[in-house]
């Protein structure tokens, strides 16, 4: 992070940071927080709410302490209206309905609730971020080479990158660390002010992060993803040459291309075993519905056909269901009662309740009214982070890992429905607390305590 702007954020008088006078222990503590936060990248598991709410406690107590503290303002209160929303009608439906419906994993639409008191958090160890954000490459290099299945890559077999529930998920967090390395690396880089000593560490493991993921997306032959990123490569390499001198990132990017080119062309018989069944499919419905034949019926006669891919067959399905149900109810949705809806579909007998697009998932709950709340809160989040680049605030890498995170998350949510996963609650925890942050210092907000209270807090740690 940058020296913040003088006007936006001048440091008020005979006050000090309330980082500054945080206990060691509580610093220690609160960095392998974030941490954990930030482990559903490597570790599918349920260990980033619980530091969450860690995290949250120590803001709050510190929240409280602090006698200049950032104002609760109107992003704070949308994103605290829109979680009351969502648990009042929940608790609504289920007292109301007589079979008590609880929806699947409704209860998570709530969890803006968090964002602007994790503002408050990161706000608190802003001071430790660029150790902690080192620290994280370091365990992410370790749980790469833990985990590695080079072995059954080449032999053509499909593995599970890092630790996680299926390949999938897998694949969607090796681009996510694709993307944060890449930025990381080109910050240290340009940026000669930074601290050296992690710069040299970025240097070294960088090729090694970036070279075991792009083999465990490889290896996790998720069609999603690889469309995924082969959008996002192409924005990802002209971003690139913004950093470095014309001449030498073209050469480099000449290079990684291919280096990509050459083990594509390397694995084309595989890639085409894989996802060449699915792009046939896919072809022969655009090629139905541009010809005048009506999506719905296109949809059925894919499903119906035996030519058509398991995996496909059971996502069009989905998304037809889930068409169905948002369809009849399009302004505010189901609710919690959703998969009661959800037995009167045409293909209600799929086993699966994850609908396996992100974005229908909140249309089915919470139709068009909630989706354009939580646009709305996506596009002030990315004003905010914008603005603090633009501002001095934070470094331009970090806004572009930010915003070219976002657009890859996105694109995997067509396939997938990443944002009921771990990864994509993590993400939405980390990155909102980002930006308000970023929010809290264009207003020049500071959590801070009194000399006074600095020196108890030093004699009771």
């Amino acid at each position: 992070m940058n020296k913040p702007h003088a006007d936006l954020a001048a440091e008020p008088i005979g006050v000090t940071k309330a980082s500054s006078s945080m206990a060691k222990p509580v610093a220690i503590i609160g960095g392998l927080l974030w941490l954990l936060v930030a482990s559903p990248t490597v570790v599918e598991s349920d260990a980033y709410r619980y530091a969450t709410a860690l995290l949250s406690l120590i803001a709050l107590y510190y929240y409280v302490k602090a006698p200049i503290r950032p104002r609760t303002d109107w992003i704070g209160w949308l994103c605290m209206g829109w979680a009351f929303y969502v648990m009042a009608r929940f608790f609504i439906t289920f007292w109301l309905t007589p079979q008590h419906d609880i929806g699947a994993s409704d209860w998570l639409y709530a969890f803006p609730f968090f964002f602007p008191i994790m503002g408050v958090a990161f706000l608190l160890y802003e001071e430790l971020m660029e150790k902690i954000v080192a620290a994280y490459f370091a365990v992410v290099l370790i749980m790469l080479v833990a985990t590695q299945h080079l072995r059954e890559v080449f032999a053509g077999e499909t593995i599970r990158p890092l630790i996680m529930n299926n390949q999938i998920h897998g694949a969607v967090a090796c681009g996510m660390i694709v993307i944060f390395t890449l930025f990381w690396l080109l910050h240290y880089l340009t940026d000669k002010s930074s601290d050296r000593r992690i710069a040299r560490f970025a240097y070294i493991v960088s090729p090694f992060i970036f070279a075991l993921c792009f083999i465990a997306i490889y290896g996790a032959k998720s069609k999603g993803v690889w469309l995924a990123l082969g959008i996002t490569l192409p924005l990802l390499a002209l971003i690139t040459l913004t950093y470095l001198r014309l001449k030498s990132g073209v050469v480099a990017i000449i290079a990684v291309a291919a280096l990509l080119i050459a083990g594509i062309y390397g694995v084309r018989h595989n890639l085409d075993k894989t996802a060449g069944p699915t792009v046939s499919a896919a072809i022969s419905m655009v090629e139905n519905v541009t010809g005048g034949h009506d999506l719905g019926g296109v949809v059925s006669n894919t499903i119906s056909s035996t030519n058509t891919p398991v995996s496909m067959d059971e996502r069009l399905q989905l998304w037809s269901n889930s068409w169905e149900v948002f369809s009849s109810a399009p302004i505010f949705g189901w609710g919690n009662r959703w998969l009661e809806r959800w037995a009167e579909t045409r293909y209600s007998h799929i086993q699966y309740t994850l609908l396996h697009n992100g974005y229908l998932e909140i249309l089915v709950r919470y139709g068009l009214f909630g989706a354009a709340i939580m646009g709305f809160m996506l596009g002030v989040f990315i004003r905010a982070v914008w603005r603090a680049h633009k501002a001095g605030i934070i470094p331009r890498a970090a806004w572009h890992a930010y915003i070219a995170c976002l657009f890859f998350f996105s694109l995997t949510l067509l396939s997938n429905s990443n944002n009921r996963l771990a990864i994509g609650e993590g993400l939405a925890f980390a990155s909102s607390a980002f930006a308000c942050w970023c929010h809290m210092r264009l207003k020049g907000d500071y959590l801070t305590m009194s000399k006074v209270e600095r020196k108890k807090a030093t004699v009771k740690a």
